[in-house]
């Protein structure tokens, strides 16, 4: 029995260096190329822009998933399609209204199949009867998940920069 466990010894070692080793390889991959997130959030921010200017509530609509959340400053929360609707169709009446987003950071989830936008935007409206433009910056962070070939913001949320009035 003695004999037996001996010569079961070096197996035991080898077969426990090879786990080791098999442990130690690269880690995987990661899902999505850092490149390829920037220019996807890019790419939908351009989308996203374009549809803002021409008042195309439909489009706007379209970039959000069905269990969508929007988070507004100063303003309530907008939960599914419905309610986003009816927030971006009050918002795209504002005369004059030009908004820019701009990227300023992309976070990829471990699986890739979430997008992270971090960035800022510039807003821009006509003023009062008189009054001259107004002029807004602030930041955002807007989230979106892989729906086929599609990404789909699922949480929208935003705020200025600048001193709420009256503060």
């Amino acid at each position: 029995m003695r004999a037996m466990l001996l010569r079961s010894i070096p197996a035991l070692i080898l077969t426990a260096l090879m786990g080791s080793c098999a442990t130690s390889s690269k880690p995987p991959a990661p899902a999505m190329d850092q490149t390829a997130a920037e220019a996807i959030i890019a790419s939908l921010n351009q989308k996203f822009a374009a549809a803002v200017a021409a008042r195309d509530t439909d489009q706007v609509v379209g970039f959000y998933a069905d269990d969508a959340h929007v988070l507004p400053a100063n303003a309530p929360r907008a939960d599914g399609r419905d309610a986003i609707r009816a927030t971006w169709v009050q918002f795209l009446r504002t005369p004059g209204l030009s908004l820019t987003p701009t990227s300023t950071q992309v976070i990829v989830s471990a699986a890739g199949d979430l997008l992270i936008d971090v960035g800022s935007y510039r807003l821009k409206m006509d003023g009062p009867k008189g009054k001259p433009p107004i002029e807004d910056v602030g930041k955002y962070v807007t989230v979106y998940r892989k729906s086929g070939e599609d990404w789909k913001n699922i949480v929208d949320t935003f705020n200025s920069d600048r001193p709420a009035p009256g503060m």
